[in-house]
């Protein structure tokens, strides 16, 4: 699969535009969908990472609530005590497009630059095999949290 990095698109969060903003993060809802390869980076950041951390944040409740009865799902890589992603890095495209395409615009309105054929992108990106990181965890006979951190069990 080509890699899904536009011109422009940040990388490591030195290069975000959006200068520690995580107003996006209250869209980091669970059930998101990525391709093999991103999966397979997200492994190997989470991996690289400090386990201890890793397991902090994936082991969280993520039910957030907006109002009385209202609740959401948060995304599992996504740290509700400190409100931001621990994959940030590598996170998948439909992550990388807040902001940087007219249908998901950035919520406080920054006028960061556009991906040009961002559809174009979309569509292609549609046309790969998609799976949540629990689906691709199944998968692949990843079922112990000590695999993903690279702890022994």
């Amino acid at each position: 699969m080509a890699d899904w990095r536009y011109p422009g698109a940040p990388s490591e969060a030195d290069d975000n535009p959006c200068h520690g903003c995580h107003e996006c993060g209250l869209r980091c809802s669970a059930g998101i969908q990525m391709a093999r390869d991103e999966f397979e980076r997200i492994l190997a950041h989470l991996r690289a990472s400090d386990p201890h951390q890793v397991t902090r944040v994936l082991e969280q409740d993520k039910t957030v609530v907006w109002f009385e009865d209202i609740t959401t799902e948060m995304c599992l890589f996504y740290d509700v005590a400190r409100r931001r992603c621990i994959v940030y890095p590598v996170r998948p495209l439909v992550c990388r497009l807040f902001g940087r395409v007219e249908w998901l615009p950035c919520p406080l309105e920054r006028p960061l630059p556009l991906l040009p054929d961002g559809l174009a992108v979309v569509r292609a990106y549609a046309a790969q095999r998609r799976l949540t990181f629990p689906e691709w965890c199944t998968e692949l006979g990843l079922f112990d949290l000590r695999q993903l951190t690279g702890e022994r069990p």
